[in-house]
């Protein structure tokens, strides 16, 4: 899809990234195309042809460079303070299998940050 008018616009109101179309005006408000979650994942709100392949380039930068800063800002965390974050965090299946767990923290910590940056 060709689209004509398209200007991106990020807004970070306090749960990461808002990413808007500032050319389109939707319900008074620029259209909203994207958000990138504290933890750096990508959730559209428009189909991906809508939004111009270098525009998409953009937003996956950003998203990564989210993602770094969330990881090395949590990973500087002390182990049980990133435990207790994670627990509070997964659904409950995934909580119950990191409680019965009986592996040193250390050794299962790892997983755990693994399954929480996708859902972060």
């Amino acid at each position: 899809m060709k689209l004509k008018k398209f200007e991106l616009f990020f807004c970070c109101l306090g749960n990461g990234i808002t990413v808007y179309n500032k050319a389109v005006t939707e319900h008074g408000d620029y259209k909203t195309i994207a958000h990138i979650s504290e933890g750096g994942n990508i959730k559209l709100y428009v189909i991906e042809s809508y939004i111009p392949a270098i525009e998409m380039e953009k937003i996956k930068v950003m998203a990564k460079s989210q993602k770094e800063k969330f990881q090395k800002r949590f990973e500087s965390l002390p182990d049980m303070k990133q435990y207790e974050i994670i627990l509070d965090n997964v659904p409950c299946t995934k909580f119950l299998k990191y409680v019965q767990d009986k592996k040193p923290l250390a050794e299962k910590l790892p997983e755990m940050r693994k399954y929480y940056y996708t859902i972060a």
